[in-house]
């Protein structure tokens, strides 16, 4: 049993932290860093032993809408939006090498491309019109300088991470599209992963809190976010898997400011569920190729832009 625990580990717990470029819109926006179900990677609790280097590429696709009344820049937009976005995050991360048998760390830095497109019927002033608008570019940079991943057994693993991101995309508070939330966001988070070995199952859960800095060019403030996400997936012979992942987001304070007093706050909240199916490969005597993808379709959501997500990445761990 230890060597088929120990085969788990090497050939799956490749992504030790996807860093996912979420949304090019906010709190402030209706949507925020997060989107229901996209955090969470398969063994998220786990970082493996072997020291190495990993490069992740990866592609989302996400098409959504909100209805009412929603803050968004210099916008007055009473109807909503309809959006839809394409992420690229190019991320490494490292293995750091370590002399003890419980504690694991590992490093992660994204690079992410985005595209943006959102429709709404705006106001300023007296006139108003529906107006389109796209962007293309380099969305806010994020680092993980830290996950530290403490081995409870050979099948419990528990992990701890901190990510910050910092607002280097272009940002135009006078655009429906930008390519920058115009803030910093730290998110402490730790996640746990449980092996059934005999089953080939294995249960993870990721939970994130974000913490966001001031606009200063809208004077918005977003408020606390909490992002819950749980995966079960069930693992065959030839590296296959086939599982269900669940996400559930939740504002935990208001948004202030003199736009947000307006908006009562705009405190929302999200879901999603849907399917995840995996593969792991060799590649030649020492590289890993892990492929991931997922559709999640949210559901239930107030205040916040409601749609379907399909991801898919691509991990290689030298």
């Amino acid at each position: 049993m230890k060597a088929r625990i120990r085969e788990i580990i090497v050939t799956f717990a490749l992504t030790i932290f996807v860093l996912f470029a979420n949304s090019a819109l906010a709190v402030e926006g209706g949507l925020g860093r997060p989107i229901s179900g996209a955090a969470i990677t398969p063994y998220a609790g786990l970082v493996p032993p072997e020291p190495g280097l990993a490069v992740t590429l990866g592609e989302a696709y996400y098409s959504g809408s909100i209805s009412g009344p929603i803050p968004l820049g210099n916008f007055n937009l009473q109807v909503g939006i309809d959006m839809v976005a394409s992420f690229t995050p190019i991320a490494v991360s490292y293995i750091w090498p370590t002399t003890g048998k419980e504690w694991n760390f590992a490093s992660a830095i994204s690079f992410p491309l985005c595209y943006v497109e959102v429709e709404a019927d705006v106001s300023l002033g007296p006139l108003s019109a529906r107006k389109t608008d796209h962007n293309f570019g380099l969305f806010d940079l994020a680092f993980t300088p830290i996950v530290a991943s403490y081995h409870i057994s050979q099948t419990d693993h528990v992990a701890f991470s901190f990510t910050f991101w910092a607002p280097t995309g272009e940002y135009d508070p006078n655009r429906l599209a930008t390519l920058s939330l115009n803030n910093w966001t730290f998110i402490p988070g730790i996640a746990y992963t449980k092996i059934f070995p005999k089953q080939d199952i294995e249960l993870t859960g990721i939970w994130q809190v974000q913490f966001y800095t001031g606009n200063p060019a809208t004077n918005y403030q977003n408020g606390v976010l909490s992002d819950l996400e749980a995966t079960l997936i069930k693992r065959f012979k030839g590296g296959a898997g086939i599982g269900v992942v669940g996400g559930w987001i939740k504002q935990l304070s208001d948004d202030s400011g003199p736009t947000a007093d307006r908006f009562h706050g705009f405190s929302g909240r999200a879901f999603g569920v849907g399917p995840i199916v995996t593969y792991t490969t060799k590649i030649g005597k020492k590289s890993l190729l892990d492929l991931n993808a997922r559709f999640i379709p949210e559901f239930g959501n107030e205040r916040r832009v409601e749609g379907n997500l399909f991801q898919f990445y691509a991990t290689l761990k030298f």
